[in-house]
C-alpha cells in the first residue's frame, strides 16, 4: 500500500545517510524510527508515472538532465500540489524530517530509506510538508546547499532555491529569487560548493512549509539545510562565511548532535531556533 496511506515506518531525514545502509536497528540519530515530527515526506520518481509508464523526463528510461530541472521548477510554480505529485510513482514508506545533514555519499541510500530500493536514484525528488505550530518571533532565512537541488516553500511560494548544475556552478534562478552563492570550499566531503541564502521571512503558526530535495543523475547525494536569525551574531568559518544553525524540526538529542558533528558540516548548535510542525491531522498512535 502506498506511503500516503500508511505510516507504519517512520524514519528521520538524516537516516538517509546512516541508518539506510545498515541491516541493524537504526539508532536514534535524528529521532527514533517511530518519531513523529509533523514534517512528513515522500519520495517521488519523476521518471515513472503513477500508471507505470515512463514520463517525458525519461522517455526511454534514461533521465534527461535539463528536462528534469524543468519538471521540478514547474512543480515549484504550482506549489508542489499533491494532485501533481500523484502523477508520479511514489516510494513505499514515509520519512519524518528532523534535520538535514547528509555527508556526500551514494544516492542509492534515498530510495532505500523510503522503502523502495528497486527505484533507481535518478530523477527523484523528496517532498516534506507540514504546518507550522511554533516558530521564532524573529525573521529568519534559509541557507544551505544540496546536490542536486533543494527548495523551501512557505504557503506554496518558493523562499529558497539552490541547485548544482552539470557544469558545477551555482545555479541562480531569477524567477525564484537571487540567492547568494558562498565561496568555493570543501564542506561535507564535497569540494566546490558553498551555502546559498534566501531572503529573510517571518514564519508564523498556520503557515505551510515544504522542503524539497532532488537527485538527478543518480551518482552521489549530499547537502544540508540551515537557518539564520536576522541580526544575530554568528562566528565565521575559515572562508569568512557565517557558521549557521541547522534547521531542525522538534528538538535535538545528544545522538542527533553527534550525527551533525560527524557530517563534516559546520553548525552552530547553541540556542538552535525552535520549529514545531503538524500535518494538520492527528499524530499516529503508538502501538
Amino acid at each position: 500500500m502506498k506511503a500516503r496511506l500508511l505510516r507504519n515506518i517512520v524514519v528521520s531525514a538524516t537516516i538517509l545517510t546512516h541508518c539506510a545502509l545498515s541491516q541493524e536497528e537504526p539508532p536514534a540519530y535524528f529521532g527514533s524510527a517511530t518519531e513523529f515530527t509533523g514534517l512528513t515526506g515522500n519520495l517521488y520518481d519523476l521518471k515513472v508515472g503513477s500508471d507505470g509508464d515512463f514520463t517525458d523526463v525519461a522517455p526511454n528510461g534514461s533521465v534527461k538532465y535539463e528536462e528534469c530541472y524543468e519538471a521540478i521548477e514547474d512543480l515549484a510554480r504550482k506549489g508542489f500540489r499533491q494532485k501533481d505529485l500523484d502523477e508520479y510513482s511514489i516510494g513505499d514508506t514515509t520519512c519524518d524530517f528532523k534535520a538535514l545533514a547528509i555527508k556526500y555519499t551514494e544516492a542509492s541510500i534515498a530510495p532505500v530509506a523510503f522503502g523502495s530500493p528497486e527505484i533507481k536514484p535518478t530523477g527523484i525528488i523528496i517532498v516534506y510538508k507540514g504546518v507550522v505550530e511554533e516558530a521564532p518571533e524573529e525573521e529568519i532565512r534559509f541557507a544551505g546547499w544540496f546536490d542536486d537541488a533543494m527548495l523551501v516553500l512557505v504557503n506554496d511560494e518558493v523562499v529558497f532555491y539552490t541547485a548544482w548544475r552539470e557544469d558545477k556552478t551555482r545555479y541562480k534562478s531569477k524567477e525564484f529569487g537571487n540567492q547568494r552563492a558562498a565561496k568555493i570550499k570543501e564542506t561535507g566531503g564535497l569540494t566546490g560548493i558553498g551555502d546559498a541564502y534566501g531572503e529573510y521571512i517571518q514564519l508564523k503558526k498556520g503557515d505551510t512549509l515544504q522542503i524539497v530535495v532532488a537527485e538527478i543523475p543518480g551518482g552521489n547525494i549530499g547537502g544540508t539545510l540551515k537557518v539564520q536569525v536576522k541580526d544575530k551574531h554568528y562566528k565565521d568559518d575559515k572562508h569568512d562565511d557565517p557558521i549557521l544553525h541547522p534547521f531542525v524540526a522538534g528538538e535535538l538529542s545528544r545522538d542527533d548532535e553527534k550525527v551533525l558533528e560527524e557530517s563534516g558540516i559546520e553548525f552552530d548548535l547553541r540556542q538552535i531556533p525552535e520549529f514545531k510542525f503538524s500535518t494538520g491531522a492527528p499524530a499516529p498512535e503508538e502501538e
